[in-house]
């Protein structure tokens, strides 16, 4: 996360390839789908069997190896996405605007003013969890009256995400918004749920 100030405005800038890692292993993951649903395929259809013996095979390759092939090619276009796009946030007394970019190019522009804002959530994000790695990645949403906006992503610890709500909070100029409208962290939010 960069972070930028000018004057009354803050810009936190979520640049791609922030999750190169996951990236990378979820195109490994596709990429061994479709090479496995690939050689099965191919097997098949160059298997001299006659008869039964061939629609057998035909009817395993569509069972088995077309759908791996589909799902290998799935995972590996989220992988381009997790690794190619983008989020900048600005932060002012008037209200948060984010905007989302892949490869560069503007896709999605979306505002919330600041009394639409009725909480800022830190979550746990399950895509940036991993088996043998202890930290832990968060997410800051501002839910509004009617709609959630994703404003930080890719935050490192719980006391790095529990920081950037309280500056995005200050910066808003309600530094006493919190997950319900008050001002607590994810430090005492846990302590509650045990």
């Amino acid at each position: 996360m960069n972070v930028t100030s000018r004057g009354n405005i803050v810009e936190l800038r979520f640049p791609a390839l922030r999750a190169a890692g996951s990236s990378l292993m979820l195109a490994l993951f596709g990429v061994a789908c479709c090479v496995i649903g690939g050689a099965t395929t191919v097997a098949l259809l160059h298997s001299e069997q006659a008869g039964a013996a061939s629609l057998l095979a035909f009817a395993f390759a569509g069972v088995f190896a077309i759908p791996l092939i589909s799902l290998g090619l799935w995972f590996v276009v989220v992988a381009l996405w997790t690794a190619s796009n983008s989020l900048t946030v600005e932060v002012g007394t008037a209200g948060l605007r984010t905007e989302r970019r892949c490869l560069g190019y503007p896709l999605v522009r979306s505002q919330l003013q600041c009394t639409d804002i009725g909480a800022l959530d830190v979550r746990l994000e399950a895509k940036y969890v991993g088996i043998f790695d202890s930290v832990r990645y968060y997410r800051l949403y501002a839910r509004g009256k009617d709609r959630t906006l994703l404003i930080a992503d890719h935050l490192k610890g719980e006391d790095t995400a529990d920081s950037t709500r309280k500056m995005i909070a200050d910066k808003l100029g309600r530094a006493h918004l919190g997950t319900d409208g008050t001002d607590h962290g994810t430090s005492e939010r846990r302590s509650e749920t045990r």
